[in-house]
């Protein structure tokens, strides 16, 4: 096996001036092919790659202590085979990347099966003086979880640090439960994604989760928390607003290390009416109860997440706010950060902004770092997906009728070779020429919007205003967003849209014309199509994922799923899956059920007995996702001496 070197030798190593980096640990099958594609072709050492199982609903029993998020400073490899005689080969860690299966076939994997976290190596150390067993039993005895995946003696990969290398060296063996026990509270909690997150981390670093207070509006997800949890049912709170005094949170609120809360993000998203701080429902206030549990209790850590609008909502003075209060008047270290899971693997595209902070008096975040990203990640949702579905739910008749038409659309694009624009397909603009560069409709003399043509390219007429706005788009009335009632001018991206759809329309009206016959009486959000894929893809549905929206019908790779969210109607659709019924009558095209939307929130563990199926899906759109959770608490607990 060729080995990088320097002027002949291998690059000395001197474990004493790596303590604190961290060292990834694996062993390889003695398998030729495997072997010659872990240490490349030739002897480049950008060639150099090594590979870890990686299976995003977390089904494998590979994929135990190591996840994304965490990029090794070494890589030391070892065979299984002659673990005993076979010296260990150290490389130094350069970049990691999520891999498909079809990307690893790309690359020259030997019978890939699933997708992969492949680590590029860079040069090579002298490792003679590793010994593979001291640290193998060393790491067993440190991650309990890592022992109980283990097959036939064979450890799956792990992460320790030179330290601990050092400690093995010596014959010294770790505490099992190198942690304390960790007391959260879970505000908001929903069905609990923190606390399931702190138990996997707790499984997997060798801690115990005490939950201590948990808080929950709605009735049947509290039933739900004690089962799933087994809390006692005195420490579930129906109400945060009844702790409304100092006297009220010391009585029910007990001390803890780590404050965890989604606090409601309805009046800070995008997809609301953005009241924000002065939501009419007044969850935009429900921080405050937050900010005074903080204030009375001072725990070690706070840990909460929101929509990634809450940075950007009022131009940014909702988040000044909420960061003054953390940091000046609380005195709390903070740290917040926008991630979604498919930067990291897991198949969902969900953006939400995670809040970190440590109380000054007791230390400060200087050490914390957010998960590190892969160089490259590629999700695969078909990892996710039942072989044989649980409860699934078949299109709907007047669904496929949608889209089946959409198609016809994509197919007469191909026939004509039609580019499609970048802007979403808005088909009401498919003959329209209503004035909307200059002032919105609205603020438009009547006479400039009589005789005009409207949605569809239908004829305007009407003897006031308000009769007139009735026959465009829906997108082109009147906002009713507050404070921008009165806007006079569309913005740039909506005036850009209609424009890009105008111009679409005049280059292919030939073939549009007679197909939009078909969609005249279509409500409006139907009358929208995203496609977002590749240009390169294939012009059809099947096999791609859909979602129905407001916005309109979304299109996109089998890559990861869009945000689920709290609206049942909007689950992720699969039009190409095929399944059998209870009668054995062959059916194509079905919802995401209800495990593949509870493993894609990292929640595929969790009973969720006794709640109907709607109420599944929105509490499921409410959580937090637990695999990020679980990244972010474990560089939190880390980077905490303590």
């Amino acid at each position: 096996m060729p080995r990088y070197k320097q002027n002949n030798k291998l690059l000395p190593f001197n474990l004493e001036d790596h303590l604190h980096e961290t060292f990834l640990v694996g062993g390889y099958r003695t398998d030729k092919p495997q072997l010659r594609w872990i240490l490349g072709k030739h002897p480049k050492r950008e060639n150099y790659l090594y590979n870890v199982r990686f299976c995003p609903c977390r089904q494998s029993c590979r994929d135990g202590a190591i996840e994304p998020g965490e990029l090794p400073t070494f890589v030391v490899l070892y065979s299984f085979a002659n673990c005993e005689k076979a010296k260990p080969r150290m490389f130094r860690c350069l970049s990691y990347s999520i891999c498909s299966k079809a990307e690893m076939e790309v690359m020259g994997y030997p019978n890939p099966d699933h997708s992969y976290i492949v680590y590029r190596l860079g040069e090579e150390y002298f490792a003679d003086t590793l010994n593979i067993q001291q640290i193998d039993v060393y790491a067993r005895a440190k991650y309990p979880q890592l022992a109980l995946q283990s097959k036939q003696n064979k450890s799956n990969p792990f992460m320790v640090t030179g330290q601990d290398i050092v400690y093995a060296q010596h014959g010294e063996l770790p505490f099992a439960n190198q942690y304390e026990p960790i007391r959260i509270i879970d505000l908001f909690a929903g069905l609990g994604g923190f606390h399931h997150s702190f138990d996997k981390l707790g499984q997997e670093l060798g801690f115990d989760v005490q939950c201590e207070f948990v808080s929950e509006l709605k009735g049947d997800l509290r039933a739900l928390y004690q089962v799933n949890y087994n809390v006692p049912a005195e420490i579930i709170n129906s109400d945060i607003t009844l702790l409304n005094s100092q006297e009220e949170i010391l009585r029910l609120v007990p001390e803890h290390d780590i404050l965890c809360g989604g606090f409601p993000c309805q009046p800070f998203s995008k997809a609301g009416k953005q009241e924000g701080f002065n939501d009419e429902e007044g969850r935009g206030v429900l921080f405050n109860y937050i900010a005074d549990i903080i204030r009375v209790r001072r725990p070690k850590f706070i840990f909460l997440e929101n929509v990634a609008n809450l940075e950007k909502h009022d131009e940014g003075n909702t988040w000044r706010v909420i960061q003054d209060r953390l940091n000046r008047e609380l005195n709390y270290d903070i740290r917040a950060k926008v991630i979604s899971p498919h930067e990291y693997g897991f198949p969902q595209y969900r953006k939400r902004i995670y809040i970190v902070g440590i109380d000054r008096e007791r230390g400060n975040l200087d050490n914390f770092t957010w998960p590190a990203r892969p160089f490259k990640a590629t999700c695969d949702i078909t990892a996710i997906m039942e072989d044989e579905p649980t409860h699934p739910q078949p299109i709907k008749d007047v669904q496929q009728r949608y889209i089946d038409v959409w198609q016809q659309f994509l197919n007469l694009c191909v026939e004509h070779e039609a580019k499609l624009p970048a802007a979403p397909i808005w088909a009401m603009e498919f003959g329209a020429n209503y004035e909307y560069e200059e002032l919105v409709p609205a603020k438009q003399p009547l006479a400039h919007l009589q005789g005009k043509c409207g949605k569809l390219g239908n004829i305007v007429h009407g003897n006031t205003v308000a009769e007139c706005l009735g026959q465009l788009p829906n997108y082109a009335h009147p906002s009713k967003k507050k404070g921008k009632e009165d806007e006079t001018r569309f913005p740039d991206w909506k005036i850009t849209f209609i424009k890009e759809n105008r111009k679409f329309y005049e280059a292919n009206r030939v073939w549009i014309d007679p197909w939009k016959e078909q969609i005249r009486d279509w409500d409006n959000s139907f009358l929208k199509f995203e496609w977002n894929c590749d240009e390169d893809d294939v012009m059809n549905i099947e096999g791609k994922i859909l979602q129905f929206r407001p916005s309109g019908l979304r299109v996109k790779r089998p890559t990861y799923s869009p945000a689920l969210t709290f609206t049942n109607s909007q689950v992720p659709i699969f039009p190409g899956v095929s399944y059998q019924d209870e009668d054995g009558k062959k059916i194509r095209g079905r919802y995401m059920t209800m495990v593949e939307a509870a493993r894609i929130q990292g929640m595929g563990e969790l009973n969720f007995d006794g709640l109907k199926k709607t109420r599944i899906y929105e509490a499921l759109g409410n959580a937090v996702d637990v695999e990020i959770v679980k990244l972010i608490a474990k560089n939190l607990i880390k980077c905490d001496n303590h």
